[in-house]
């Protein structure tokens, strides 16, 4: 009886680990690549400003990056982000 007890405990624990894990991950993954679309956009916009001979910051670069370090504010270090835990 306590054996079984013992295994049940065991395998409730490890669900709940691997569930909890397995959905954080999910969300990295998520912000991982929102932040890499707001770096995609940023440096578009980058591209086509400087294309057109524009050598300040204009309302749409500070847009962009305001949403590019939102973005990475959300991604663990480890992945690019700025975020530490």
């Amino acid at each position: 009886m306590m054996l079984t007890l013992s295994i049940a405990i065991v395998i409730v624990g490890t669900l709940f680990v691997l569930t909890g894990h397995a959905r954080k991950a999910h969300m990295d993954r998520a912000n991982i690549t929102a932040m890499k679309e707001a770096d995609a956009a940023l440096e578009a916009n980058s591209d086509r400003e400087r294309a057109a001979g524009i050598t300040y910051e204009t309302a749409e670069h500070r847009r962009l990056s305001r949403a590019a370090n939102e973005a990475a504010a959300e991604v663990p270090f480890r992945y690019g982000g700025t975020k530490r835990r």
